[in-house]
């Protein structure tokens, strides 16, 4: 097998990536920068069992929707040439910090693995991660490890190899959002799925993108030109959910991701010593999710 791999490896700043980057790699790595920018682009190379992988190290980000230039790359990067798995990393002590980010990638429809990193700091801590209900509602696999000592790192090149292989099963996890943006989120991507676009992206991370508008919809469009006529229906969408809710489609689908997030953490983590909170299910404000969706949707 000949064919080069492409694998991302994405994170907030911070969390021990450039340790599970070198211990991966090893000497095997080219470094230079980011096309046009002074940001560093680090790739690795490794072999998985005939798999020639080059391992891209993004910039550390807390959203595919960008406030920094490091974002920026991020997004350009997923948008414009998808890899075949991402690699994220959170910190075990930390989850609630790096979760928001997991959640916006794991909707991508990318195969992803997520590698819960600083085990032995959260253990120090007495933090108990159910690894089982981690990976349920994530809807992938969810490997822990100390990337420091080696701990888990093998597990994982195991993981990631049944992910190239197209072994494991990857389902969007569940986001609770206002009816109206979910409504409007649904649309878009039906139309998307209409199409017939062999686009590795899921249509509704790119229905996202579209009704979000600015810089991520004008490079879709760019790369997919039949999504332009979408785009327009999108902005008339973006109008109408913005009218509805009051505020902007950007900030209210952030707080879904951290609120989301939060939920999660809740859900599969507890201290020693501290009676764990329970959610159910993921949440939002109630202030947002009981919105009615009203009349004069448009087209």
């Amino acid at each position: 097998m000949h064919e080069v791999i492409f694998v991302a490896i994405t994170t907030i700043p911070n969390p021990g990536k450039t340790t599970l980057f070198n211990y991966l790699t090893g000497a095997n790595q080219t470094v230079g920068n980011w096309p046009g920018v002074s940001v560093e682009k680090k790739v690795g190379r490794l072999q998985l069992n005939g798999f020639h992988v080059q391992l891209v190290d993004l910039p550390g980000a807390y959203s595919i929707t960008p406030s920094s230039l490091e974002e920026e790359i991020v997004r350009d990067y997923l948008l414009d040439s998808p890899p075949h798995l991402i690699l994220n990393i959170v910190e075990a002590g930390n989850l609630h910090r790096g979760l928001g980010m997991t959640l916006q990638l794991s909707t991508s429809g990318i195969p992803m693995v997520l590698a819960v990193n600083m085990m032995d700091e959260a253990r120090r801590q007495g933090i108990q991660i159910n690894f089982a209900a981690f990976s349920e509602h994530l809807g992938l696999l969810v490997v822990p490890l100390v990337a420091r000592t080696g701990e888990g790192v093998t597990e994982l090149k195991k993981i990631i190899l049944e992910g190239l292989q197209g072994k494991n099963i990857y389902r969007p996890p569940l986001i609770s959002l206002p009816p109206v943006l979910e409504k409007a989120i649904t649309d878009i991507s039906r139309q998307i799925e209409s199409q017939d676009n062999a686009y590795a992206l899921n249509a509704n991370f790119v229905a996202i993108r579209l009704l979000e508008g600015g810089e991520a919809a004008s490079r879709l469009v760019r790369r997919l030109p039949s999504l332009q006529p979408i785009l327009q229906r999108a902005g008339a969408k973006h109008n109408w959910v913005e009218r509805i809710l009051g505020t902007d489609v950007v900030t209210t689908c952030a707080q879904c991701w951290f609120n989301a997030a939060r939920g999660l953490v809740r859900e599969v983590t507890k201290t020693l010593g501290v009676i764990p909170t329970t959610l159910t299910d993921y949440t939002v404000h109630r202030a947002a999710a009981d919105i009615p969706v009203p009349l004069g949707d448009p087209l």
